[in-house]
This record gives C-alpha cells, structure tokens and sequence, in this order.
C-alpha cells in the first residue's frame, strides 16, 4: 500500500519571541512578574501550519534565550530531527530527547506543534486523534497571586464578578493567612485550592493545613520546596488537614514513582515534561500509584492552554487558566464557559489568530 505522506518534504521549522502581558502583576513565592516572555513555534508541512508555544520558567532550569537556543540547533538539524513524516510525533521527541536534555517546554512546543499539524492534514481534533473522545472533563479553577491583601480582595471581587467557580490562591508568604482571609471575605463559598510554590518548610506546611483546612481550602500544591525529599512530603502528607499535590518536585513519569506513597496527587504542565505524550506517561504513572492528577500550566496564550486542554478528560482536576490572567491574548482556542474550558471543533489543537 502506497504511503499517504510524501517522505521527501521535510518538515519546516520557524519560531519567535511571544511576548505576553498580564493583565494584573502575577506574584508567586519565586517572585512577580508582568510579563511572560515566551516562544511561538510553527512547523510547516506541504501547506499546513502546526503551532506550539514554549513558556520557560527559571525554577526548571530554562530561559528565552535557551529556548531560542534549541530551537536553532533543532531548525538547523531539520531533517534529522523533525524529518519528513508529520505523524512522528514519537520519534521527534525521542531525537530531541538525545540530541539534549532537559529543556522541556522546548520540546513541549515542537510536539504540541507535531500534533497540531497532524490533526490539521487528517482534518480532526487533537484529541480524537488521541482516541480521548467521549470522555467528561472537569472544570478549571481562576489564580489569584500572591499581592495586597487590598489588592487580593479586589481580584478576588473581580473574579467572582466574571462568574468564575473556583479559585487557586498563591501563597508562600509572611502573610498567608491574610491572603486566604482575604479571599474567604469576596469568596465566602466557592471551592479554593491553594499553592505554595515550594515556599514553607515542613512544620509550616502542616500547620498551614490546618487553617486552610479550617477555611474550605481542598489541597496544597507543593507546599515544599522542588528538591524537597520524599521521606518529607510523606511527613507533611501523614499529618497535614488536607491532600498534598506535588508541582515543581514533579516533571517526569519516573518522579512520580520517587514520590509513590509521599504524596496523594501531582501537576502535570506540558511546559515541565516535554509535551503531551510525556504528560500522557505522567498521567499514566500517578494513576498506577493511586495518585490524583492536576492538569496545570505557566503563563501561556491559548495555544498551549489548548494543547493542554486536549488531554483535560484524563485529569480529575484543573488549573488551566494562563489565557485568562493576560491582557490580551494573541490567540484564540479552548473557549472559557461557565466554568469548563470548551475545546474548538477545528484540526489540530484549534487554535487560530485571533483578528
């Protein structure tokens, strides 16, 4: 049977600065932050366009300047990386697996560019073409960061204003129990989850639980630091209020097994682990140890809000909100809607440049 594909078109990659502003200052215990430099990626074949968007994050060991540098080593070894299959989402990324490591939101935006373009060719969503039709998806919560309690109270209003159902508060502070009183004033009833961003030792964590507890909030995510011991989480996990989430200290399949028992659920970020297929592993592996699972994010447009929207069905909550935290978005896919983010009904990932 004669092939589909033309082997001999080789797979075209561009990229380039995707500079994001957010709509209020973004504060997290690692600091704060008014814009997101980021990287678009397009890779071209035979006429179809995928996208893919890296967002670097200082505490993962990557910059704009080391995703830049990537991708020019990547774009330089075109046909050896990408080659001229589209469907080869698999081998691509274990050829940029071996040509470096680390690097992931990288290598998350060359894959999630990898899928949109094959949905784009086959004419199908992202996730049918992963088989994952069908399947229900829970709704994603609202950030407020880390500010004023002044401030918070205002975001918190704002926030429930536009009819938001849930919210993620940032904490790690001197304050944080003014933060979460803040919120419970605007927000007296909606569910609350809370992250830390590695900002407490392990006795701040467990007393911490016992307040947030007190005060309706569902589960912590990553209360100690990345490179925290799992003996640790499992202290904080055996006597905190609350479930623990693990985050930072989790970016691969294998550092879900290293916290197996330590931890009741972990964040999964394409930007973290190097792209969907990677998260699918993730996802996979939590769920072989019992583990809930938290679809996160960095701050991203909405086209790797959307890539991870793709693979909501397989998580039992989350966070998907980057796209909604900026001022203007330069793109446009996963639709906010009553509390869901609605996926597109277009090829690929869905997503377009918004006019």
């Amino acid at each position: 049977m004669k092939s589909a594909i033309n082997t001999t078109t080789a797979i075209g990659l561009t990229f380039e600065p995707l500079d994001l502003t957010l709509a209020y200052p973004f504060g997290i215990s690692y600091g704060t932050s008014e814009v997101s430099n980021n990287v678009l990626v397009k890779l071209a074949y035979e006429g179809h366009v995928g996208l893919g968007e890296a967002s670097p994050a200082s505490y993962h060991s990557e910059t704009p300047a080391t995703v830049m540098a990537v991708l020019a080593e990547i774009a330089e070894k075109q046909q050896e990386i990408l080659g001229s299959d589209p469907f080869a989402a698999v081998e691509v990324s274990r050829r940029m697996d071996l040509m470096i490591a680390g690097n992931y939101s990288a290598k998350a935006a060359v894959e999630m560019a990898m899928h949109d373009l094959a949905g784009k060719i086959c004419g199908q969503p992202t996730y049918k073409m992963l088989g994952l039709s069908g399947h229900a998806y829970p709704m994603t919560d609202f950030t407020i960061g880390i500010d004023s309690p002044e401030m918070i109270e205002r975001k918190t209003k704002e926030a429930v204003d536009a009819g938001y159902k849930m919210l993620k508060v940032k904490v790690g502070t001197s304050y944080d129990h003014q933060i979460i009183k803040s919120v419970r004033k605007m927000a007296p009833n909606l569910p609350l989850r809370v992250d830390a961003n590695g900002g407490w030792s392990v006795k701040q964590a467990i007393e911490m639980s016992k307040f947030l507890a007190e005060n309706g909030v569902e589960f912590i995510e990553q209360p100690l630091p990345k490179n925290a011991l799992a003996e640790d989480f499992r202290l904080v996990r055996q006597n905190a209020a609350i479930p623990i989430f693990a985050d930072e200290s989790v970016c691969r399949a294998n550092d879900v097994a290293r916290l197996a028992g330590a931890v009741d659920g972990v964040v999964v970020k394409l930007a973290k682990c190097g792209g969907l297929l990677e998260a699918i592993r993730v996802i996979s592996t939590a769920r072989a140890h019992s583990m809930k699972i938290m679809f996160g994010m960095m701050i991203e447009s909405s086209i790797g809000v959307t890539a991870a929207a793709h693979l909501s069905s397989l998580c039992d909550y989350l966070d998907l909100d980057g796209a909604l935290l900026l001022r203007d978005d330069p793109y446009q896919g996963a639709a906010y809607d009553d509390g869901y983010l609605r996926l597109p009904d277009g090829p690929g990932l869905g997503v377009s440049k918004r006019k």
